[in-house]
């Protein structure tokens, strides 16, 4: 083969690993600038040129090799993203082998369907136990009655069956399953509380939906912003928006539907756990959400530490306003997973994934719809601004506490 013709298959071969390394990142970790960030530097290290046009699940590359004028343009697009962070450890690992020369552009293609083809890391019989974990500590976390935890855990693996039954539906329900899973959740819910008076339906229907809640969305949205990725940065917002407005309606709509028909009494305002019972249930919580983001068994404990540590971030906070807890546990979040990706060599996002949903302030959110519902707009208002605000402070600390571990890591190498 004569040099002309070797060149041309390594640029072939190159061409094709990126693009199909780009879609595996996009499938299993998202888009973000972390993504493109790498992107690029497999590009540079493959001894090619590049631009790239990115924002979720659509990505467009442009490469060539010297002449700028002789562009092979690839679009790579994915339905949705199946987060999956033990695949995605193995892609990282894998971008360190051709990185390193050890491993061809060519291997790296068809190490990359080998990794696509094996199976899954959790099957539905773990996945179906981590609805029921979510919903047991979230439940914890809110602070509702033990009862209420409960009737949270079993509502919240009926949403996982919903859900397996939606994906096998018509296209209207399987194109907006969060509608229809909420829906089906707040009218089980409903109609549990005339069965057993004295649970909350509200509370134990954001307890079996907690998983659906869109916080790495809504965490991430200003941090593409800020880092200049603001097409990127909105679709998130929007996307996260959406979610959270199908979910509210679904719920609505079914409480609605199940206490038009079975008329019950108001329940009483939310009363306080034992703050002992929130450490003892939040490695639950982080369980749950670690098996649904496909983090590997091997990281588990890195999860639950960093969930550890948050929470006492927050409780520690909490005694100086309503929002500094959650600040301080954000930033301790952001700082931590940085250190674990680089010291354990895992993805950035296998720790900051499972344990963010802990920071969500769904103890005021919902207070705030009691509010709403017995009338009470002022104090309702009141509680929804703090909410917000709370959103605020988690977002600006997770930006701090990532800048402070990209700062770390940039003197350590130094």
């Amino acid at each position: 083969m004569n040099p002309l013709q070797e060149d041309t298959h390594h640029f072939d071969d190159s061409v094709r690993f990126i693009t199909a390394l780009t879609k595996v990142i996009d499938q299993y970790g998202g888009h973000s600038h972390d993504t493109d960030k790498t992107i690029q530097h497999i590009i540079k290290v493959l001894g090619l040129n590049g631009e790239i046009l990115a924002v979720p699940n659509t990505m467009i590359l442009a490469l060539w090799q010297d002449d700028m004028h002789h562009q092979t343009i690839h679009i790579a697009t994915t339905r949705q993203t199946n987060y999956d962070m033990a695949r995605l450890g193995k892609v990282r690992d894998l971008i360190g082998e051709v990185e390193g020369g050890r491993v061809s552009p060519a291997d790296g293609l068809i190490r990359l369907k080998e990794i696509e083809r094996a199976p899954a890391h959790y099957g539905n019989y773990q996945k179906a136990l981590a609805f029921f974990l979510a919903g047991v500590g979230f439940g914890v976390i809110l602070g509702i009655s033990w009862l209420d935890v409960f009737i949270g855990g079993v509502l919240g693996l009926m949403a996982f069956g919903v859900e397996l039954l939606a994906a096998r539906t018509s296209l209207v329900v399987n194109n907006t399953p969060e509608l229809f899973i909420s829906l089906v959740i707040a009218f089980l819910a409903g109609i549990a509380g005339v069965v057993l008076p004295g649970i909350h339906p509200l509370a134990v229907t954001v307890c079996a939906l907690t998983i659906y809640i869109p916080g790495f969305a809504l965490t991430l949205a200003p941090r593409e912003v800020l880092f200049g990725d603001t097409l990127s940065g909105l679709i998130y917002f929007t996307n996260a928006l959406f979610i959270s407005l199908k979910l509210l309606l679904g719920t609505i709509l079914g409480l609605g539907i199940a206490h038009y028909l079975f008329p019950v009494a108001v329940t009483e305002p939310l009363a306080g756990v034992d703050p002992v019972f929130i450490w003892v249930f939040i490695p639950f919580l982080l369980v749950s959400n670690a098996i649904l983001f496909g983090v590997s068994r091997d990281h588990l404990w890195l999860v639950i530490i960093c969930g550890l540590l948050v929470w006492a971030g927050v409780q520690g906070g909490n005694t100086f306003g309503f929002w500094q807890g959650y600040f301080i546990g954000a930033i301790v979040l952001a700082l931590y997973a940085r250190i674990a990706a680089r010291r354990f060599s895992i993805p950035h996002s296998a720790v900051l994934l499972p344990v963010v949903l802990i920071l969500v302030p769904g103890f005021l959110f919902i207070q705030a719809l009691y509010m709403f519902n017995a009338n009470q707009v002022i104090a309702g208002i009141s509680a929804g601004f703090q909410v917000v605000i709370i959103i605020a402070a988690i977002i600006c600390g997770i930006f701090i506490g990532d800048i402070m571990g990209s700062w770390n890591g940039i003197k350590k190498r130094g």
